[in-house]
């Protein structure tokens, strides 16, 4: 009998999940809000059963908790997994009861907390910036004052949002102003430097397959990413070591137990300073664009260890440089047209997809739902990934004047 999992969320990028379980020949019971259920049930037919969530709790980790108790009780399933940031908690504590396998309750409420993340890091003696936890943001103003410039983050939210970094007295003054009713904030020192993230799949504890990817991004005050180049380790194998030892120093430190996690860091000399961690598959299509560089079904290999199964590393392959890249407004405007017919064409381009429509007002982008559209790369160089992430960014969408 094939085996069941649990799969809390499916937006469009987590797709990769139901279409690696349709070929694995798994069953899919699905946690969503009901028209996206309903929608994804109508494509695939590897989900055998859901359980909704309320469209106004979405937002919300305790929006995913009960829907999902109730979809694994009924299920009793091989597995859960939880897709992105928000249902990591709901699968940790649905894996915890049923005794499944997963990251551990104690490494996805570390996931779920910037601050925690913080102390967890302090304690290991993992280099990382220095930092405040305060109540509310003119709390910080004194240190803030003295270490200029310095990072704003929420605790909670995921990936950039949220994130602004904070140059001058004037600036900080404005942020107070805008962001005083936030509540508890978490407030660093800005750390010049390349930013990377590391993904890696872990089981029982131990590191079994790790990635490096360099990014691009829009750099202060907002960070938004622009690109990333998979499987940089290929390129910068010194580094690609470092990035494994980090990998697994963060996996000791957060308690992680099993499955896929990335942790964010910028080099400071010799140093890799940790951003943050999170026990839950990347974004912006880096899912799909290791799968590419390595020939490998990443999303498989993590169902397969949502279930018990163990990793196979996959044979050597000729090497694949892969990436993902997104298209931006370099003005504000009401959008006419990405261009999507010119360059979804590109050699190189594998897949992409425009996520504004025509008519929507649109502007240089200061978090990632602000991005136009995107592109799924596959090249057979660096060389050759480099200079078609240079031609896309080089696109500019046509808006109305």
């Amino acid at each position: 009998m094939s085996a069941t999992v649990v799969l809390i969320g499916a937006a469009p990028m987590a797709e990769g999940y139901l279409r690696a379980a349709e070929r694995l020949g798994l069953r899919v019971g699905l946690v969503e809000t009901a028209d996206r259920a309903a929608a994804l049930r109508g494509w695939y037919d590897c989900v055998v059963d859901t359980a909704e969530v309320d469209p106004a709790l979405a937002g919300r980790d305790d929006g995913w908790i009960r829907p999902t108790d109730a979809l694994v009780r009924r299920l009793r399933p091989d597995g859960v997994l939880a897709s992105s940031e928000i249902h990591v908690l709901a699968g940790a504590m649905a894996q915890e009861q049923h005794r499944l396998p997963g990251p551990g309750l104690d490494a996805a409420a570390v996931s779920r907390d910037k601050a925690q993340q913080r102390f967890r890091f302090a304690a290991a003696g993992l280099a990382q910036p220095e930092h405040l936890k305060v109540p509310r943001l003119s709390a910080a103003t004194g240190w803030a004052s003295a270490r200029l410039p310095v990072v704003v983050k929420p605790l909670n939210r995921a990936g950039s949002d949220g994130v602004e970094r904070i140059g001058s007295p004037a600036e900080w003054s404005d942020a107070v102003r805008r962001r005083e009713a936030e509540g508890q904030l978490l407030v660093e020192e800005y750390v010049e430097g390349q930013e990377y993230s590391w993904e890696g799949l872990v089981a029982d504890g131990r590191v079994c397959f790790g990635s490096l990817t360099r990014k691009l991004t829009t750099g202060a005050p907002d960070f938004v990413e622009l690109a990333h180049f998979s499987g940089h380790e290929r390129v910068d194998p010194g580094l690609g070591r470092a990035a494994d030892a980090l990998g697994q120093a963060v996996a000791d430190a957060i308690r992680m137990r099993t499955g896929i996690m990335f942790v964010e860091f910028r080099t400071r000399g010799d140093d890799l300073v940790i951003m943050e961690v999170a026990v839950r598959a990347p974004g912006d299509h880096c899912m799909d664009a290791m799968s590419i560089a390595y020939g490998v079904d990443l999303f498989g290999e993590v169902l397969n260890l949502a279930v018990g199964s163990a990793f196979r590393p996959a044979p050597e392959l000729e090497p694949r440089y892969s990436g993902s890249c997104f298209l931006v407004a370099d003005r504000p405007g009401v959008l006419e047209s990405a261009g999507e017919t010119e360059w979804a064409a590109w050699p190189g381009v594998v897949r992409s997809g425009v996520d504004a429509r025509p008519g929507t007002p649109v502007g240089p982008p200061r978090s990632s739902a602000d991005r136009l559209g995107w592109a799924l790369l596959d090249c057979p160089d660096p060389a050759e990934l480099t200079r078609l992430v240079h031609r896309l960014r080089s696109v500019r969408p046509v808006l109305a004047r």
